[in-house]
């Protein structure tokens, strides 16, 4: 699924759409980084056909025309390059492509003087071998593969000179999205060379409904809709010579809102007559108040809390916690974790918010200081992101950081491929902070991130986020084909990521043409009935919601280029990868199947061109140049950079194994085990460790690397990498103090066992009160004695001395008194707090709910909350 959050924070130009707001949307990152890494001139001048022995380039790009078909959910593009040979003899070429990782290769293309060379998808090892054999046999042999840095490469050989040369690839991507439901088709200039060519694209547009507008930034175009279609179909073009494409070339179409799953299906009529859906989703929550929003979510904390913020960072950034812990409610679980050299958390795993959690996780945080030295983030990551998944439990995480890691870009690889289960917001505070760090991890996990230059308002900014965080989303997403009748249904993404606010979904599905499903399809066509399947989700109000979804078979789409099919085989074969490497299933037949099906690149095929010479070469051929993939010392996923946009991954070669010493370092439970180990013993199976054994790693000689990889055939071990992480957790055995916690009615922080479900429950309703001590922050004291689900008790206020006093007769009584007491606590807050309202805004919200539900039970009239609260205000 490839969606973008609209930034809420980016600046959008007069006339409604922002024509430079699209380098804020997550599909851009891939190309964020290409500009940040690489030299644009060298980039753009090995772009396209280009002379592979030296510097100078004898291909000259004549014309460049690209005909496009846009869809709602993707794009097929065409490329159709013509490049004049000024060599003098035959040579030997690369044709290379940047291409995001939500892009493939389709079709591959070369054609001089009579001869058309075709690139056919084979498995990897029978494409070497009828490479070898073509070029024994004085043949010409060339393969193709998209490298993990996210290019699309062929060698070429022996071009005639003075010859002209037309090369043809077929690309198949989905749409990029931004905010306000945009779909963006996006040229980066890095796609071209930097000199003067004639450049001419033509676009077919067919969406499912109607158009609002089509811009493109900064190059003229033409826009023609077509008759009869109500603004459904346009076509763009624009035919210029060009200096150079110096600018990105960024179609933005805005579509009418669409607030319901809308289907497409394509046929096929060659091969085995299969159709391919894809589901588009757009949500609309606008009719929701914040004080309605009620869905579940896992909320983890990460706070710095290395030695550089010591001082007012890490002051302010315990205030922050105070509030946030404060602001989460009941539908959530938490977990807060601290991190420098080692780390340490609050609960061995994420907990549901109760008052006792909330007591936990508030006493944890009363001790959080800069003593934990440096910067380690990579093992706390690891420890999260090692725990399986809930779908019903959204993970959300927030960093807050002030420093520089280790190995940064290897952390960002490795959180990246969790972005379709995982949103991460970063905080950098201060100037010393690593830019690319804070970016860098948000646009992996598609978050936002925040920059704190001034720490006097970072309680503010801190929780600018955490309520990005809080808006209305559809989690737990199923799709359910049952009421169809249809069978055998592959889906992919079979994950299906949460939906969150301003977020564009995209489903695709093929159908097997099982005799049942032709019996199915056939009767609906001749009866003109549509099938209909059901999307689900947790909706914001914490309630499930159901979408009934049209199949129309028989007004199915006809692409020119198989669209549908191809992007539902391609996100199926990313699905089948990521199981081969997490679960360690072999999918090689599947994969190979598909790739071959659909002329798709993949980690088990690649593409092979052929051609039979009309004189066979009895000279030995110099080599040619087929990239292959990196091969480097520590763990990489598939596009480099282009996988922080979501793309699928893969292990690359072994790194060296190292030891790690186990003194001082208490072990999570799954490790102990392996503890018990002679502490001699290197540790091996990992390729992902602390970012110090990275370090240590690159300091040895290549001589020991190779020697390593040559004697190791351990391989990386997932489930056992927490015997690498230094990890410190308050969840120790029984201690005095622990005993004293539970004697009080609760558990210390980090224990890891629990009471009875009927305990908790007993304890919820009665909790112990603790003696008040005052923080001499007035904001924090009225907050960290809310409870849990929002309310105010009257014995805890009563130590801050707020008259409750003058109560309605409705809520006079001892059981009642509780809802007037929080009634007068928002009153209050809202009196002398209204400079702090984004502080406190999300706890009061969790308050408000809480009061309106309660009155709601007593079945007073709807506008009661309001008339007390009115009434509350005037008293404090």
């Amino acid at each position: 699924m490839f969606s973008s959050i609209g930034s809420k924070f980016s600046s959008v130009i007069s006339g409604g759409i922002s024509q430079e707001d699209y380098k804020e949307a997550n599909y851009y990152n891939y190309y964020r980084l290409l500009e940040k890494t690489l030299k644009e001139e060298e980039v753009r001048r090995r772009c396209g056909l280009y002379y592979l022995k030296n510097n100078n380039n004898v291909f000259k790009l004549k014309e460049f025309s690209i005909e496009a078909e846009i869809t709602d959910c993707s794009s097929t593009s065409i490329w159709s390059q013509s490049y004049s040979n000024d060599s003098t003899t035959p040579v030997e070429a690369k044709y290379q492509l940047p291409l995001h990782p939500n892009s493939v290769v389709s079709n591959f293309i070369i054609e001089y003087q009579d001869k058309v060379l075709k690139g056919k998808i084979k498995e990897k090892e029978k494409a070497l071998e009828k490479y070898n054999d073509a070029i024994a046999s004085g043949g010409q042999a060339f393969m193709a593969t998209k490298s993990d840095d996210g290019y699309f490469n062929l060698s070429i050989g022996n071009l005639p000179p003075k010859e002209n040369v037309r090369v043809r690839v077929v690309i198949s991507s989905e749409l990029g999205t931004h905010s306000d439901g945009q779909l963006h088709y996006c040229l980066h200039r890095f796609m071209f060379p930097s000199y003067a060519f004639n450049f001419n694209f033509n676009v077919s547009l067919k969406l499912s409904i109607p158009i609002k507008s089509i811009e493109c930034n900064g190059y003229d175009i033409n826009v023609t809709y077509k008759e009869g279609t109500n603004k459904k179909e346009a076509k763009i073009t624009s035919k210029q010579s060009l200096d150079g494409v110096k600018k990105n070339v960024v179609i933005i179409i805005k579509p009418t809102e669409l607030n319901e799953p809308k289907s497409m299906i394509e046929f096929i009529e060659q091969q085995d007559k299969s159709y391919a859906t894809a589901i588009n989703f757009y949500p609309s929550f606008k009719d929701i108040s914040a004080d309605q929003v009620y869905q579940k979510s896992e909320f983890i904390f990460l706070i710095d809390c290395s030695g550089s913020m010591s001082g007012k960072s890490i002051v302010k950034a315990r205030r922050a916690m105070e509030i946030i812990i404060r602001s989460l409610n009941e539908q959530h679980k938490v977990n807060i974790y601290c991190f420098g050299s080692t780390f340490t958390k609050v609960f061995d795993k994420s907990r549901l918010y109760d008052d006792e959690t909330l007591e936990n996780a508030g006493s944890f945080v009363e001790r959080i200081d800069a003593n934990l030295g440096g910067t380690e983030l990579l093992p706390p990551m690891i420890d999260i992101l090692s725990s399986p998944y809930d779908p019903e439990y959204p993970r959300q995480i927030f960093i807050l950081t002030d420093g520089e890691i280790n190995q940064r870009d290897k952390l960002i690889n490795y959180v990246a491929k969790e972005a379709n289960t995982t949103r991460i917001f970063t905080y950098g505070i201060g100037s010393g902070v690593d830019t690319e760090l804070v970016i860098g991890l948000s646009k992996a996990c598609k978050g936002y991130y925040e920059m704190i230059k001034d720490n006097t308002d970072m309680e503010k900014q801190v929780m600018k986020l955490l309520n990005v965080a809080f808006e209305p989303m559809l989690s737990n997403i199923k799709l359910d084909w049952s009421p169809s009748g249809l069978d055998g249904i592959i889906q992919a993404p079979l994950q299906i990521r949460p939906l969150f606010n301003q977020e564009r979904m995209m489903i695709y599905s093929m159908i097997p043409s099982s005799q049942t499903n032709q019996d199915i399809i056939k009767a609906s066509i001749e009866k003109s009935k549509s099938l209909t399947i059901i999307l689900t989700g947790d909706g914001p109000k914490g309630n499930v919601l159901s979408f009934p979804i049209t199949l129309d078979f028989k007004n199915n789409v006809s692409t020119n280029s198989n669209q549908i099919h191809t992007l539902a085989a391609f996100k199926h074969i990313q699905d089948l990868e990521e199981s081969e490497i997490k679960e360690k299933k072999d999918h090689k037949n599947k994969i190979v199947e598909l790739g071959k099906k659909y002329g798709l690149v993949s980690k088990h095929t690649s593409y092979i061109v052929t051609s039979d010479s009309d004189k066979v070469t009895e000279e030995t051929m110099k080599t040619v140049d087929v990239i292959d993939s990196p091969t480097e010392n520590y763990t990489s996923y598939q596009c480099g950079v282009g996988r922080l946009c979501g793309g699928g991954y893969s292990l690359s070669k072994k790194r060296k194994p190292c030891s790690v010493p186990t003194s001082n370092i208490l072990l999570s439970s799954s490790a102990k085990s392996s503890s018990a180990k002679s502490s001699s013993q290197p540790i091996r199976k990992k390729s992902i460790a602390t970012d110090s054994d990275l370090d240590d790693d690159e300091e040895e000689s290549e001589s020991d690397e190779s020697e390593s990889d040559e004697s190791s055939g351990e391989e990386w071990d997932e489930d056992e990498h927490c015997e690498r992480m230094m990890i410190k957790t308050d969840c120790k055995k029984p201690s005095d103090v622990e005993k004293k916690h539970k004697s009080m009615g609760t558990l210390a922080p980090g224990s890891n066992s629990s009471p009875p479900l009927q305990e908790q429950h007993k304890r919820q309703q009665q909790p112990q009160q603790k003696s008040f001590k005052s923080t001499g922050d007035l904001l924090i004291d009225i907050l960290k004695i809310q409870k849990s689900n929002g309310s105010w008790a009257k014995s805890s206020i009563d130590q801050l001395r707020i008259p409750t006093d003058k109560a309605p007769a409705e809520l006079s009584s001892t059981e009642l008194i509780d809802i007037w007491v929080t009634i007068i606590v928002i009153a209050k807050i809202a009196k002398f707090f209204s400079s702090e309202k984004a502080q406190y805004e999300l706890a009061i919200q969790k308050s408000t709910r809480w009061a309106k539900l309660q009155l709601s039970k007593l079945n007073l009239p709807e506008n009661t909350f309001d008339k007390f609260l009115s009434n509350a205000k005037s008293l404090v």
